[in-house]
């Protein structure tokens, strides 16, 4: 329990220090997406590569990543019913508010937890898996079709990943020509030779993928400072999805933003510890799969609803909100898992 509580002060310190840098302007205009870019394209991508090319391909196809794939797209297909059929919400917003209740923040918190309490990058590795190459293709293709979601043109919006990254593809390629998943499958093939990788020739991308887990820190904390003024700002004209009159305001807002953060924050790190122990998962792996599952909502999820002007309302504070929740949620999984 203490090392938890440990690794967390000391995230949520550099987190708060990003969220200083931010609020207080103490570094020049455009210094965010700088860093974010660097953690995203650079930092982390060498990390990944590192890590997966000297793991045991074993524990990609271990009990605990099926259990990660298996909870996260369950989770997501639960939470579509409820908020297309029982919610009666468009498509649209209903995809969103799915994200926002099972698509999890891997890149900018994820990774860095993963490495300070476990000690291993590749903890996160099934997550974004499962994230980058099946829920945000199959959502980016639902939202594209869905009649109240209108598309910025590509030259117009940077769809990005968990570090804020631009990316130039379209919106479905950009889930899977993304660095971060380029490297694992570069790190996936070098673990697959016949022959192991020399020490030295990974040496230069672990000591530029060890910048990673700070300077993701660092971009979250300088991230939330915009999102919480995003959260609390109006919801303009299209932003609410096309809901119309009935569903603007708190009445519409409060149903798909309590299904969020309950699913974020209490459903699915429940429903992995429950799947997981059932699997035969116990002490390490148990946490690690658990820990992964009570992961706030993902900033892209925000990106992607400004990217298809849709539900940005549900996405920026169910991401604001569960990212304040995380770290309580956190304790109890160590305490529990």
């Amino acid at each position: 329990m203490s090392e938890v509580v440990t690794a967390l002060v000391t995230m949520g310190l550099v987190v708060a220090a990003g969220w200083l840098i931010q609020a207080r302007g103490w570094l020049p205009h455009g210094s965010r997406e700088i860093l974010a870019t660097v953690c995203f394209s650079i930092a982390s991508p060498c990390l990944l590569l590192a890590t997966v090319a000297h793991a045991d391909l074993g524990t990609l196809a271990s009990r605990g990543a099926a259990v990660t794939w298996g909870t996260s797209l369950a989770l997501a297909g639960v939470l579509v019913v409820i908020a297309r059929w029982g919610m009666r919400l468009p498509a649209g917003r209903a995809t969103i508010t799915a994200l926002s209740g099972s698509y999890v923040n891997a890149g900018n918190l994820g990774l860095p937890l993963a490495v300070y309490l476990f000690g291993d990058a590749l903890a996160v590795v099934p997550t974004m898996l499962v994230q980058l190459l099946v829920m945000a293709p199959v959502a980016f293709g639902v939202l594209g079709r869905a009649a109240d979601a209108t598309p910025l043109p590509i030259a117009a919006s940077r769809v990005r990943d968990d570090g804020d990254a631009p990316v130039r593809k379209g919106a479905v390629a950009s889930a899977i020509l993304n660095p971060l998943t380029l490297a694992t499958l570069a790190g996936l093939v070098l673990a697959l030779l016949p022959w192991s990788i020399p020490e030295a020739a990974l040496e230069p991308f672990s000591l530029v993928g060890a910048a990673a887990p700070p300077l993701a820190l660092l971009t979250l904390g300088m991230s939330l400072a915009k999102d919480v003024r995003m959260a609390d700002a109006p919801v303009g004209p299209g932003e609410d999805g096309g809901m119309g009159a009935g569903l603007a305001g708190s009445r519409g807002l409060a149903a798909p933003l309590g299904l969020a953060i309950a699913a974020r924050a209490v459903v699915h790190p429940a429903l992995t510890w429950l799947v997981g122990s059932l699997a035969g998962l116990e002490g390490t792996a148990l946490t690690m799969v658990v820990a992964m599952a009570a992961l706030p909502t993902a900033q892209n999820v925000v990106v992607y609803a400004n990217r298809y002007r849709c539900s940005v309302d549900v996405a920026s504070r169910a991401c604001v909100a569960t990212t304040a929740l995380c770290g309580p949620v956190l304790v109890v999984v160590s305490a529990v898992a």
